[in-house]
């Protein structure tokens, strides 16, 4: 059951998200109602500024003693990394961060979750394990995220397909370098018939258009298909996958997963 939010006073807990622009941005209205559904005293709201004056206002920002953390999106992942105090681990491995704790000693503490999210919603249908084979499509920024969390999720082989080769090497090192116990390979392309999960990181298949990412017919038939793609619901990847009887997991439950890791990670408690 939905609660009340309480009323806002000089106890409320202030959580911002940065950004360039913002009045696109959904996260703070379903952190918000994230709140309200736990009946926490606090408000995510929404910190529109430029990338010329993003370090200028990180050091302004650190003397705000009732802010408890931030959100970060683009285009300031890759600064706020360099601005933080410590990363952890997949912020370190990925060189971003898009959520930055405020520790109680006043360190800012950054990691990054886009690909948390996805492995959430993975291991909510599956486990994941040294056992598991992955075929990850596309190397961009969250395919990398994804690739990392995976890794350090425990997978261990990991293929990146992607159609410039060199993003997918330089992914497999990054890959290699944050978790050495996964074998990360990169191409162009691969047979998904080997796979236990096979993901779709690329934009194929956004409002229903593109060709698929892979050759759904060559899908091991107890193989997990999962897409980062949020519109439509169901993508043509994930319904050739639902026909054939596949396992799917939606770009919407990825995104649900990493908005929950988000509210845990600020200490967005009772």
């Amino acid at each position: 059951m939905q609660q009340s939010h309480p009323p806002i006073s000089g106890r409320t807990r202030l959580y911002g998200l940065f950004a360039d622009p913002v009045g696109h941005l959904q996260t703070p209205a379903v952190l918000n109602s994230l709140l309200d559904q736990r009946g926490v005293d606090a408000v995510f709201v929404a910190l529109h500024v430029t990338a010329e004056h993003f370090a200028a206002t990180v050091a302004g920002m650190r003397h705000l003693r009732n802010f408890a953390g931030y959100g970060v999106s683009i285009p300031h992942k890759p600064m706020a990394a360099r601005l933080c105090d410590e990363l952890l681990p997949n912020a370190r491995a990925c060189g971003v961060v898009n959520v930055i704790r405020v520790d109680s000693d006043g360190r800012w503490i950054g990691e990054t979750l886009d690909g948390v999210g996805m492995v959430k919603a993975i291991t909510a249908q599956r486990a994941l394990n040294a056992n598991t084979r992955v075929l990850l499509v596309g190397a961009g920024g969250v395919g990398r995220a994804i690739a990392v969390a995976l890794a350090l999720a425990g997978v261990g082989y990991l293929a990146i397909a992607n159609r410039t080769r060199a993003k997918a090497d330089d992914l497999a090192h990054t890959v290699r370098r944050a978790a050495p116990a996964c074998v990360a390979e990169a191409g162009s392309a691969f047979d998904p018939a080997t796979f236990d999960i096979v993901i779709n990181a690329t934009s194929l298949g956004l409002n229903g258009q593109g060709p698929l990412p892979v050759e759904v017919s060559r899908v091991s038939g107890t193989a997990l298909v999962a897409e980062v793609v949020m519109v439509p619901k169901l993508t043509p990847l994930l319904q050739a996958a639902q026909t054939r009887g596949l396992g799917i997991v939606r770009g919407r439950e990825m995104l649900t997963q990493q908005v929950e890791a988000v509210a845990d990670f600020l200490g967005m408690i009772v």
